[in-house]
């Protein structure tokens, strides 16, 4: 059988991140959680945003070890964690792409990171994403130790987590599980960054 990554050789990146970085830690048939259910992962609204150093795969800061926390200040921030990687990502990136050259001037960034402790393999796969898909927003990787409880928080079921923040502190987050990121969750995700970058016009006046 012929697969996607055969039929659509441009998304050879995309392909190979998600056969290293896709299987789901539980399976389907073990998830008893309700659709409907929100999936609680990320800072909580009004928690601080902590600094934390990952290593630039893409951008300016290309393979230094970069806190983009701390570059950003103030600003409004759309932060995407990945600890799994979905067929969608790349729809989702490029959206966040589009919204933040939009509103650059107003000072929104953002940035993405890939949460591994393999980042030797995922470092190259994640570069050759990146320039397949056309993405570009930074993008990081940084060990597992970021997403734990004494860091950003991230439920383990959570294959993305979008975090907004602005003046360092949290607005909103969203989580998705592996396979649950479609059209619906991306809209989900620009109507949140929509209402950071009122919330930050309110603030102004």
């Amino acid at each position: 059988m012929t697969t996607h990554c055969q039929r659509n050789r441009s998304g050879r990146g995309l392909c190979l991140l998600m056969a290293l970085f896709a299987a789901p830690a539980i399976s389907i048939a073990a998830d008893t959680t309700s659709a409907t259910e929100p999936l609680e992962s990320g800072p909580k609204s009004g928690a601080t945003i902590h600094s934390f150093f990952v290593r630039a795969v893409t951008g300016p800061h290309r393979n230094r070890s970069v806190c983009y926390v701390c570059r950003y200040g103030s600003r409004p921030v759309v932060m995407v964690f990945v600890q799994k990687v979905d067929r969608k990502l790349p729809a989702l990136l490029k959206a966040v792409d589009k919204i933040v050259d939009k509103n650059r001037v107003t000072g929104l960034r953002s940035f993405g990171v890939l949460v591994t402790d393999e980042s030797s393999r995922a470092v190259p796969v994640l570069q050759t994403m990146a320039f397949d898909e056309r993405i570009r927003m930074p993008l990081t990787a940084a060990t597992t130790a970021v997403a734990g409880p004494g860091g950003n928080r991230l439920h383990q079921d959570a294959a993305t987590t979008v975090v907004l923040y602005r003046e360092q502190k949290a607005v909103a987050n969203l989580a998705f599980k592996y396979g649950k990121l479609n059209d619906e969750a991306i809209g989900s995700v620009l109507d949140g960054i929509e209402e950071l970058l009122e919330a930050d016009t309110d603030t102004e006046k």
